[in-house]
């Protein structure tokens, strides 16, 4: 059996061409043979482009981490049309590091598609370890921080307007989820698959997964003959973030079609900000900041400041 497609009985009717169906779509009530299931999954993918104002002619920067949910992205855009480049982010994690980027060389290699690394450690001095090994905040939101300040300085270094993350519906609603439970109603203006620049070194994000399941993704990876890499961040153990997607998973097996119920119905009442936020040029860097300091450079003066490890933890000392 091809993986992630789940067996069906002999009778069992595709919903599109009435062939033998392979592939059950509960939250969507109907089954799909191969064939239809990628045209469902494409189908997907360019209604959620349809919400963004690019032209088909854009060129598209696609943040590739060598996991399934960016290189989904990265091969439909491409079969769709669109003129894509990837960019990997190494973040200096032992192992894991390498096999992403050894991911995302053998998907861009066997497709001719065009790519680029930059390390972490290269642009600001410090891989993600040494910055867990020095701070005593949860690595996960700084991570995340970082790879969107980088993801940002970087494409605009690199001269696009638009970049592509690989955000599917799981993470979207479990987000959505985690801000209404702990109260951010700051970042639900931010709760959208499409967000504009707002300043000229700031570059527009599309999310054009966001309408399907990592499920569904997966079994397009499969069809598709797209290997990515299993294996999850090892510094990502108890993200609170696991959690919310956990809880709308065990909705969603019980009531098919709660994910996209309740993040649908989010986006459908979603009213546009009246007035962004104002932003200054950081002082140190000269990048978009809320502060006089952006929040690259305020972790930086953190870091350079801790001359030495938590005690017993090791490591090298930092430059």
């Amino acid at each position: 059996m091809t993986p992630g497609v789940t067996s069906l009985p002999e009778t069992a009717k595709c919903k599109r061409c009435r062939g033998r169906a392979t592939i059950p779509m509960p939250s969507h009530n109907a089954n799909f043979c191969p064939d239809c299931f990628i045209s469902f999954f494409e189908t997907a993918v360019k209604r959620g482009m349809k919400r963004f104002p690019v032209a088909p002619s854009t060129p598209l920067l696609v943040a590739v981490s060598g996991g399934k949910d960016s290189l989904a992205a990265w091969n439909v855009l491409h079969d769709l049309g669109f003129t894509t480049r990837g960019l990997h982010i190494r973040l200096g994690i032992e192992g894991f590091s390498d096999a992403s980027a050894d991911s995302v060389a053998a998907f861009a290699g066997e497709r001719g598609l065009p790519w680029v690394e930059h390390s972490l450690e290269a642009v600001i001095g410090f891989s993600i370890p040494e910055i867990h090994r020095r701070m005593r905040r949860k690595i996960c939101s700084l991570c995340g921080m970082l790879k969107r300040q980088l993801l940002n300085r970087l494409s605009i270094q690199e001269g696009y307007e638009y970049v592509v993350v690989g955000h599917n519906l799981d993470d979207e609603a479990g987000r959505l989820l985690g801000n209404i439970v702990r109260n951010r109603t700051q970042y639900l203006d931010k709760q959208t698959p499409f967000l504009a620049s707002t300043h000229p070194r700031l570059t527009a994000k599309l999310k054009p997964l966001y309408r399907l399941e990592g499920r569904e993704i997966r079994t397009y990876c499969a069809l598709k003959g797209i290997r990515f890499l299993e294996e999850t961040c090892p510094l990502s153990r108890g993200a609170t973030s696991h959690s919310f997607k956990e809880a709308l998973q065990f909705l969603e097996e019980r009531m098919p079609g709660t994910k996209r119920d309740f993040l649908f119905t989010f986006l459908s009442r979603q009213k546009p900000v009246a007035s962004p936020r104002p932003f200054q040029n950081c002082k140190h860097c000269g990048e978009p900041a809320f502060g006089e300091i952006c929040s690259v450079c305020n972790l930086l003066s953190l870091l350079q400041a801790k001359d030495q490890p938590h005690p017993g933890e090791g490591g090298p000392s930092p430059p």
